[in-house]
């Protein structure tokens, strides 16, 4: 009787220092995942889509961008040249800031509507466009901006 319950005492203590040993790990990682989501979590993430147009050219310091093109006619737009995402769980609100330049950045797709500020939902995004009308006459131009979570 003694061995048999010490046999059952080892059986069970083993199958339990098994599931904590798979277990532990994985209930750790989640908790750290979860911590550094939180540090890294940003209130907008920026694509760029510069690559589908040949003649602009993208740089970036911290939330300032500046694009520079070669104008091709006298009223040009470039659409989607970034793609703003929203990565948060609320509804964000976005605001472009032009800072130098003649073009004028805006929010969407349509030259008609050059909103620069947009609402954006959880897990969305929303494209940043260029125009640059026929009052700017400089053949190569560069515009300087900031996007800001509001």
């Amino acid at each position: 009787m003694h061995k048999f319950a010490l046999m059952m005492f080892v059986n069970i203590s083993s199958v339990l220092l098994l599931v904590a040993l798979i277990v532990g790990p994985l209930l750790i990682a989640k908790n750290m995942a979860k911590v550094a989501g939180v540090k890294s979590e940003s209130k907008y993430l920026i694509v760029s889509q510069i690559e589908r147009f040949p003649n602009l050219s993208l740089v970036q310091k911290e939330n300032t961008y500046s694009i520079s093109f070669a104008k091709q006619g006298p009223s040009q737009a470039y659409i989607g040249v970034l793609i703003v995402n929203n990565p948060t769980e609320t509804t964000q609100t976005y605001s472009i800031g032009r800072i130098s330049g003649d073009a004028q950045p805006f929010f969407g797709e349509n030259p008609d509507d050059q909103s620069t500020k947009v609402t954006v939902p959880s897990q969305a995004s929303v494209p940043l466009s260029l125009f640059s009308d026929a009052r700017s006459e400089s053949e190569n131009q560069t515009v300087e901006f900031r996007i800001q979570a509001e």
